[in-house]
């Protein structure tokens, strides 16, 4: 590799209600003209972002992550490892991972941001299945996620909020074991969900884990106690509108090591928005400052 900067755009022609490929391509010539050696990669439904970007990062300097919060995780799994600097121009329904390095919505404002190429060294989570950069959530949160998935809505908001409502209609609580790096003993109790959080929120606006820094070496393991269904519902409502849970009914745990999840039976989960394989064990590594991100000044 050249030391030269030099880019790969790689777009997620499904972002945006499928609208990514022709935007970007619309503005192929003005990022041409702003960044040198640049490249454009439009990646379509079976096609692999991770191995797309892993070769794309002996090529480039900089490799550009254009989607939603799955696309960067896949992006990301790809450069963990690399010397390839991550952008992100978010164009999903949550952006969540691009909320917390200062990204907006502003297409020509997120530009400015690549071009100034400040950056931060962000802490990776590695898991069986891979590596996620923002939250991973077991047990009703990781039903939300695929209930959500599965909604015809454009918007994130409503997708998020009606997968919420039918998860939370259609979850019981369950029995985690939960096994923390210097702690000498495990914490066992009955749980709605698990929440590993890097990022402090998912959906777009559900703030699950306001203290959460994803440059600090750390992440909060948050976990929602076994209330009333009522309760809880209440809780998600307020989360709607921006407020966090209430202290009351999750108890907050940190970990800079190692975290092992067994649950009762097997449940549904997602990674930075994805779901993920079903499992009833689950093993999560801190990789403390895993990958050089462009951020917000």
């Amino acid at each position: 590799m050249s030391n030269d900067p030099s880019y790969c755009f790689i777009i997620n022609c499904a972002s945006n209600a499928f609208r990514a490929e022709a935007f970007f391509r619309s503005k192929e010539a003005e990022l041409e003209d702003k960044f040198p050696g640049t490249s454009f990669i439009y990646v379509r439904k079976d096609d692999s972002i991770a191995e797309i970007a892993r070769q794309k990062s002996a090529e480039h300097s900089h490799v550009i992550a254009c989607g939603g919060d799955g696309t960067v995780n896949r992006v990301a799994n790809g450069l963990i490892g690399r010397d390839s600097k991550l952008g992100v121009i978010p164009i999903g329904s949550g952006n969540d991972f691009a909320q917390s390095i200062g990204l907006s919505k502003d297409f020509d404002k997120n530009i400015q941001v690549l071009i100034q190429q400040e950056t931060k060294q962000v802490d990776a989570i590695k898991s069986e299945w891979g590596y996620f950069i923002n939250t991973t959530g077991i047990g009703v949160d990781g039903l939300t996620n695929y209930y959500a998935s599965k909604s015809g809505f454009k918007s994130g908001f409503l997708r998020y909020f009606l997968g919420g409502l039918k998860a939370l209609s259609m979850s019981e609580p369950f029995k985690a074991k939960i096994s923390i790096s210097g702690l000498n003993d495990a914490i066992e109790q009955q749980v709605w969900m698990v929440a590993v959080a890097n990022g402090k929120s998912e959906g777009g606006k559900y703030q699950i884990s306001p203290s959460s820094i994803n440059s600090d070496g750390k992440v909060e393991l948050i976990v929602v106690k076994a209330v009333s269904r009522m309760r809880l519902i209440l809780e998600f409502l307020k989360l709607s509108f921006g407020f966090s849970f209430n202290k009351k009914i999750v108890d907050e745990y940190l970990f800079a090591d190692t975290v092992t999840i067994s649950t009762d039976r097997v449940l549904k989960s997602h990674a930075d928005g994805e779901q993920v394989p079903k499992t009833d064990h689950f093993v999560f590594e801190v990789l403390p400052g895993a990958l050089e991100v462009i951020v917000a000044s």
